[in-house]
């Protein structure tokens, strides 16, 4: 009998090319099956455009025929549900700094500039799409942030903003905010004009 624990370790052997954290860890995978010697996996990506589609998907295959047991291994491709950060273990998220505590991780005077587009998934869900092609999904809640991001307020007016919305505290949510507008600044779906001075020639 092929143990599900041992595929898991040679599953852990596969890496997604843009983050080095291994695929187990990441969130890709979706669905392991073991029926006697045959290993079937449904897995993601963390961007559809991914040019290593093909290459993750070989790998995959062959570092489960490597299992002890395992006669055939098929590996399927999906798409959805779009991955998101937060399906990612609390080990990668740690090592991503995904896991930094609530409280203020970007400087409240930033002001941050929304990067890509928004769009609604199939199921009605919000997805925000990076300059490179990368989708998100992500909750009304950070949308909110992203949409208020619009290069002419700061972290802290964002954080305002919002408060006065909800009708709570600024100090109960700008930790919060601001990882998320961390996180954002990371994923590429904010911008910080900041990094981009321009030298007055004249």
């Amino acid at each position: 009998m092929v143990e599900k624990e041992r595929v898991l370790e040679a599953l852990r052997n596969c890496y997604d090319p843009e983050i080095p954290v291994n695929i187990v860890d990441l969130g890709l995978i979706y669905d392991l099956k073991i029926d006697g010697g045959s290993v079937f996996v449904k897995m993601t990506l963390t961007a559809q455009g991914c040019p290593a589609h093909a290459f993750l998907k070989e790998e995959v295959e062959r570092q489960l025929l490597q299992v002890p047991g395992v006669d055939s291994a098929q590996v399927d491709i999906v798409w959805d549900p779009p991955w998101t950060p937060e399906r990612m273990s609390d080990e990668a998220k740690k090592q991503l700094g995904f896991d930094r505590p609530q409280e203020p991780s970007v400087p409240l005077e930033l002001k941050p500039i929304r990067s890509g587009s928004s769009r609604s998934a199939p199921d009605g869900s919000n997805l925000l799409v990076n300059k490179r092609g990368e989708a998100y999904k992500v909750s009304d809640d950070v949308k909110a942030v992203w949409e208020l991001c619009d290069g002419s307020k700061s972290v802290g007016e964002v954080v305002g903003v919002l408060a006065e919305r909800l009708g709570v505290p600024i100090e109960e949510i700008a930790g919060q905010v601001a990882q998320m507008v961390y996180e954002m600044l990371q994923l590429g779906l904010l911008a910080n004009p900041d990094e981009f001075v321009q030298l007055d020639l004249t």
